[in-house]
């Protein structure tokens, strides 16, 4: 296990953060060391391993996304966090309602469900705790005044029809809270909203975390294997065309999930509401500059006498 000490002048004094510790909040360096590590713990030559190398470049973003949201108010201000949460809530109850569906015919959708996970009613609760009892015309509404961007990735969840792309779809949603910053959130959460807002880390925090996520990678990479000459060629080594379908599970899962982690970043640019203490912090500013410019403007004008 590896560890960063970061020194701190102050006091001469040090503090140590653990990249494995996902309780902790970690800086960019760490996080990609966490990702990386992360992705060894697939099998070599998996899917498992294989999404998360499509989707690394994304991940990055959403770090950067979630860290400017953080500075936003995403932990300090209800409104932003139930307005996010909203978001995730309709992409992934969309997601378990069509696995649910294809369970008995989708052999992938199957498997994707003998995990145990069901997020969408946990999402719910939180959301009526946030909303009360309207929560549901309150979720419509910020769908519908979303952007285009996030509407698109809603939709395209929407006309999803086989579980490998449930399964990209999965691997980027169900991931980030079964492999990712779930534990990290919950007490920040919590801190803000309350207990009862937090039942969307019931099932992803606490003992048991690691074979949790180990089951998770073991699952995923069951899934689909790589076929022989699947890189993107056909049997004649020729290049196969953009516009033709993937020739396997595999490359299937892999496309759709970089292309939901993208899809995932474009929740996150939809939220745009400023903090509720953004304008005190303004106004208190401005009382500083002015107060500074009235104390520098009476003694210049002293020092002209």
């Amino acid at each position: 296990m590896t560890s960063t000490v970061t020194s701190c002048k102050a006091g001469d004094s040090a503090v140590v953060k653990d990249p494995d510790d996902e309780t902790q909040e970690h800086t960019e360096d760490q996080q990609a060391v966490i990702f990386d590590k992360t992705t060894e713990k697939g099998a070599e030559d998996g899917l498992f391993r294989a999404c998360m190398k499509a989707i690394r470049s994304a991940h990055k973003s959403a770090n950067r996304l979630r860290a400017a949201l953080v500075l936003s108010g995403l932990f300090t201000d209800k409104k932003i966090y139930r307005e996010v949460i909203a978001l995730f809530y309709v992409a992934t109850n969309t997601m378990e309602k069509k696995m649910i569906a294809l369970k008995e015919e989708d052999e992938i959708c199957y498997k994707m469900l003998s995990l145990g996970y069901r997020f969408g009613p946990q999402y719910e609760k939180d959301l009526q705790t946030l909303y009360g009892g309207d929560w549901k015309v309150a979720v419509e509404k910020i769908v519908a005044k979303s952007t285009d961007g996030a509407r698109s990735y809603i939709k395209t969840i929407e006309s999803m029809t086989t579980g490998a792309e449930l399964a990209g779809a999965a691997f980027c949603l169900w991931g980030a809270l079964i492999i990712g910053g779930g534990a990290a959130a919950k007490p920040r959460v919590q801190s803000l909203c309350g207990k009862d807002a937090c039942n969307l880390f019931e099932t992803v925090t606490g003992p048991g975390r690691g074979e949790r996520k180990a089951k998770f990678i073991e699952i995923f990479d069951s899934l689909a294997i790589q076929i022989e000459n699947g890189n993107n060629e056909d049997v004649d080594g020729q290049k196969k065309s953009e516009k033709e379908p993937l020739s396997s599970p595999f490359e299937k899962i892999i496309t759709i999930s970089k292309e939901c982690m993208q899809g995932n970043n474009e929740l996150i640019v939809s939220v745009k509401r400023n903090p509720w203490w953004l304008k005190y912090v303004l106004s208190s500013a401005v009382g500083i500059m002015a107060t500074t410019l009235f104390y520098f403007s009476g003694k210049s004008a002293r020092g002209g006498r």
